[in-house]
């Protein structure tokens, strides 16, 4: 059964990576993405793990390199087209 009032979600680090890259890919069409709770609980999520794996989270090209290192990263090649 499941609990909504402490819903859990079950995702690998790759999937979490690309839901983050699609809702960056319309974060200009959507700035309210910037105050979701979701989006700023993944940002932290993936931030936590890159620092885990020696990523620079402060650093744009080690960032954008270690997000786009999953599955379904085709067109995406530019922090720009990320979520900042």
């Amino acid at each position: 059964m499941i609990d909504e009032m402490n819903p859990s979600l079950e995702a690998s680090l790759d999937d979490l990576k690309v839901i983050y890259r699609v809702l960056g890919e319309h974060f200009q069409e959507h700035p309210e993405l910037g105050e979701n709770g979701f989006y700023r609980s993944l940002r932290r999520l993936l931030e936590a793990q890159a620092e885990a794996e020696g990523v620079d989270v402060n650093d744009d090209e080690e960032w954008t390199e270690w997000l786009l290192d999953a599955p379904g990263n085709a067109g995406v090649e530019t922090r720009r087209e990320l979520l900042n």
